[in-house]
């Protein structure tokens, strides 16, 4: 529930900030940067004030450490742990959802002949629904079910979406498929980063930091993945992107066991 309030936060960041950048940018180009400035600041001085630190001061290291900028061997050690899996599904859920938001405007331009502003629409459809799914549902679904089927259900549910998108042929169907798919993959991140933070074996930061990694990377490989299929025919990015959804999902009913499980096997192998 926590991770998903966070995602809705920085869904609702990312809805507001370029339209209020371009607003400012109007007048000035250097505006929005001198805001964005000072909304760094900000940010500072709020982390300062209400982020007291979380270590608490028994388990704290009393003597000087010298660690390590670059510490390849606990970055190996975390993609082999038990983390590693949800290392990999983050990666496939960030770059299934890159693909379908970088090649939506070319899509729609190519078959249904959509402007800036029907794409613009879509576009913050995609935002809101996210935004609206990981702050009110994410934690509900996620106490009533676990983050496991959530995860599941979520992989399953997002190639749906892709389905929808290539059957839609109507400006309604088109908004119903976006915001299917965005529910679908909003619900499925703050669960993959829950568990990736409550089953790492190496330290948290090591582990989360690994995991906005394999977001980045995500980030970076779906567009490219996306547009260079996109040439070849309009139709293959959304195939594609439904089997890379189908194979996470695949790979998840393997590897995502449920802590209740995973207890009762450890209670069986201590008997």
């Amino acid at each position: 529930g926590g991770m998903g309030l966070l995602g809705a936060a920085g869904g609702i960041g990312t809805i507001i900030g370029p339209v209020l950048g371009g607003f400012l940018a109007g007048d000035s180009l250097a505006t929005p940067f001198f805001l964005a400035a000072g909304l760094s600041v900000l940010s500072l001085l709020l982390a300062i004030v209400f982020l007291p630190e979380s270590l608490p001061a028994a388990a704290r290291q009393t003597a000087q450490v010298k660690e390590k900028l670059i510490d390849l061997e606990s970055w190996g050690r975390a993609i082999v742990s038990p983390i590693g899996n949800l290392l990999a599904l983050t990666f496939i859920s960030t770059c299934g959802l890159m693909i379908f938001a970088n090649v939506f405007g070319l899509y729609a331009l190519e078959k249904f002949n959509f402007g800036p502003e029907d794409v613009g629409v879509m576009m913050m459809v995609l935002g809101l629904v996210s935004a609206l799914a990981q702050g009110l549902l994410a934690g509900p679904l996620t106490k009533k079910w676990g983050d496991e089927a959530v995860v599941k259900a979520g992989l399953f549910a997002t190639s749906i979406g892709y389905g929808l998108m290539l059957l839609a042929d109507t400006y309604l169907t088109i908004l119903i498929a976006t915001a299917f798919f965005a529910l679908s993959v909003a619900l499925q991140i703050p669960a993959l980063t829950s568990l990736t933070s409550r089953r790492a074996t190496v330290p948290q930061g090591i582990a989360m930091g690994l995991s906005n990694s394999f977001v980045s990377l995500g980030r970076i490989v779906g567009p490219v993945l996306g547009g260079y299929v996109f040439d070849i025919d309009i139709l293959f990015p959304y195939l594609g992107g439904a089997v890379i959804m189908l194979t996470g999902f695949v790979v998840s009913l393997f590897t995502l066991r449920s802590e209740n499980f995973i207890s009762r096997q450890g209670s069986k192998l201590d008997i």
